[in-house]
C-alpha cells in the first residue's frame, strides 16, 4: 500500500481542486471523515492531515462536531482564472498521457486483471457492474481496482501521481452521467480488459478536449503571452528523506560504471559533500547505507572502502527492506512496460541515435560487460523517449534499479556478472543493428520478467529468512 506521509495528498488535491475550481462551493459541507475513508480506502488520521492542509490554506473549515465546511468564496470568473492557471502550464503533459498512458499504464491494468483469482474476479466483476458511490470517477476506481491485484505499491504510487497531475477525474459532477457499468454478459478477462480499454479513451481524450476548448477560449485573459508548461514529476513515497536514496543510487551506479573500483576507497566526507554538492550529514547516511548492503566498509580513521567480495545486506534496517521493496516493485513496472517502451523509443529516434546506441553495445560486449546494458537502455529512454511523462518514469525507475546491483553481486558469488547476461545481450544487440525494433524489444522484455521473477523469489526467501533471525 502507498505510504501514508504521501497518500494524504489524494484527498487534499482532489477537494482543492473541487473547491478552487467552483465544484464545491461556498456553505457547502463535505463528506464526514469516515465517509472519506471509505471513499478513499485511508486512516482517519491520514484524512485529517489532508483537511488540516485545506483548513490551513482557507479553503474549509473544520468543527470537530460537524462535517467540515467550504468558507472559500470566488465568482464564477474567479473559478474560471483558477482552472486556467492549473491547467494551461500542464496542457501539454495532460494531452500527451493519451499515448504515454497506453505505454506506462495499459500493460499494468492488462496484468491486474489477469492475476485475479476467481473468488476476487468475481468480486472485481460486481464492482464493475454495480459501481458504488465513490469520491473520484468511476474510470479511475474501475482503474485502481485492476492495480490492485499486482500488489505493487509503485505502480499504484505512479497511478495517484498522474491522476494528481492532471486532475480531470476530480472534476465530475454529482449529477453529470458517468460511463455506464460493464453489462456485457461475457466476463471472459479479455473482454473487460478491451472494455477498460474503451472507457479510458472515451473518458479521458474527451475530457481532453473540453479542456483545450476551455483554454483556447479563456487563455488570453490570464495568460497573453501563453503559459511556460509545467511537466509531470513523481514523487516516489517514502519513510525516509528522498535525498539519501539518491545518493545511494548515483554510487552504486558509479560503481557499476568503473567511477570507483573493488579495493578503493571512496573519496573523504567533505570531499563527497563537495562533489555531490549534499551536506557531510547526508554523506554519512548515505555511507551507513551502502555499508547495509554490503556494497562498502568503513574503517575509523582510514575510511570507506568499495568491498571485493560483496557481503550480505542488513535487512532489519527499515531502509535496507525499503530499498528492495522499491527495486522489486520497479523492476517488475519495467519488466510489464519495457516491451512497448522501448519499441516507441526506437521507432522515434534518428539513425544516428541508432547506431550510437548501437556502438554502445558493442563496446560494452568487447569489454565483457554486458551488466551495463540495464543502465545503458533505460538511460537511453530516458534521454531519448519523445515521451517526457515516460522519461520521467523511466529516470525514477533507473535510480531505484540500482539497489539491485549488490544483491545481484552477492547472488552470483565467483561466477562472472557478465557471463550471467552476455548471451541474451548478444541476441539483443544483433537485433538493433538489423533494426527489428520488436525483436530487441521482446527479448528486453523475455529478460526483465526473468529477472524480476528470480529476484523476487530470493530476495524474499532472505528478507523472511533475516526476519526469523
Amino acid at each position: 500500500m502507498l505510504l501514508e506521509s504521501g497518500i494524504y495528498r489524494l484527498v487534499y488535491e482532489y477537494y482543492e481542486t473541487r473547491i478552487l475550481f467552483g465544484y464545491n462551493r461556498y456553505g457547502d459541507h463535505l463528506p464526514s471523515i469516515s465517509r472519506i475513508c471509505d471513499m478513499f480506502q485511508m486512516a482517519p488520521a491520514t484524512v485529517r492531515n489532508a483537511l488540516s492542509v485545506l483548513e490551513k490554506k482557507g479553503l474549509i473549515q473544520v468543527d470537530a462536531r460537524k462535517t467540515a465546511k467550504v468558507i472559500y468564496k470566488s465568482s464564477p470568473a474567479g473559478f474560471r482564472k483558477n482552472a486556467m492557471k492549473y491547467f494551461a502550464p500542464r496542457e501539454a503533459g495532460i494531452q500527451e498521457l493519451c499515448e504515454s498512458g497506453r505505454l506506462l499504464l495499459e500493460p499494468l491494468w492488462e496484468e491486474g486483471v489477469r492475476r485475479w483469482d476467481e473468488k476476487n474476479w468475481q468480486w472485481f466483476m460486481n464492482k464493475l457492474m454495480a459501481p458504488s458511490a465513490n469520491a473520484v470517477s468511476l474510470p479511475v476506481e474501475f482503474y485502481y481496482l485492476a492495480l490492485l491485484s499486482l500488489d505493487n505499491g509503485l505502480a499504484l504510487n505512479f497511478y495517484w501521481e498522474v491522476i494528481g497531475y492532471i486532475r480531470l477525474p476530480y472534476l465530475v459532477n454529482k449529477d453529470e452521467k458517468e460511463i455506464m457499468p460493464y453489462t456485457s454478459t461475457g466476463s471472459r478477462r479479455e473482454n473487460v480488459v478491451i472494455w477498460l480499454h474503451e472507457q479510458f479513451a472515451d473518458f479521458y481524450c474527451e475530457a481532453v478536449q473540453e479542456i483545450k476548448t476551455f483554454l483556447r477560449k479563456n487563455e488570453k485573459t490570464v495568460f497573453p503571452k501563453g503559459a511556460e508548461q509545467l511537466p509531470f514529476h513523481w514523487n516516489v513515497y517514502r519513510q525516509r528523506p528522498q535525498l539519501c536514496y539518491t545518493m545511494v543510487s548515483l554510487i552504486i551506479r558509479e560503481i557499476n560504471l568503473g567511477v570507483y573500483t573493488a579495493g578503493s576507497y571512496l573519496p573523504s566526507l567533505p570531499k563527497m559533500a563537495e562533489i555531490y554538492e549534499v551536506s557531510v550529514s547526508t554523506v554519512r547516511r548515505t555511507l551507513s547505507i551502502l555499508n547495509s548492503l554490503g556494497l562498502t566498509e568503513s574503517y575509523h580513521g582510514k575510511g570507506t572502502q568499495i568491498c571485493t567480495t560483496v557481503r550480505s545486506m542488513d535487512f532489519s534496517r527499515t531502509e535496507i527492506r525499503e530499498g528492495m521493496r522499491l527495486y522489486l516493485e520497479s523492476l517488475e513496472v519495467l519488466a510489464l512496460t519495457i516491451r512497448r517502451i522501448s519499441f516507441y523509443t526506437l521507432e522515434h529516434i534518428c539513425e544516428d541515435e541508432r547506431r550510437r546506441l548501437e556502438e554502445e553495445f558493442v563496446k560494452m560486449l568487447r569489454e565483457g560487460k554486458s551488466y551495463r546494458s540495464f543502465e545503458i537502455c533505460l538511460f537511453f529512454i530516458e534521454e531519448k523517449c519523445p515521451l517526457s511523462i515516460v522519461r520521467e518514469c523511466y529516470g525514477k525507475i533507473r535510480e531505484m534499479l540500482a539497489w539491485g546491483y549488490p544483491f545481484t553481486l552477492h547472488r552470483l558469488k565467483a561466477r562472472s556478472l557478465h557471463d550471467e547476461y552476455k548471451e541474451r545481450i548478444q541476441k539483443a544487440a544483433e537485433d538493433l543493428h538489423q533494426k527489428n525494433y520488436m525483436a530487441f524489444a521482446e527479448k528486453w522484455e523475455s529478460l526483465l520478467k526473468h529477472e524480476e521473477k528470480m529476484m523476487k523469489s530470493r530476495l524474499s526467501n532472505d528478507m523472511a529468512a533475516a526476519e526469523k533471525e
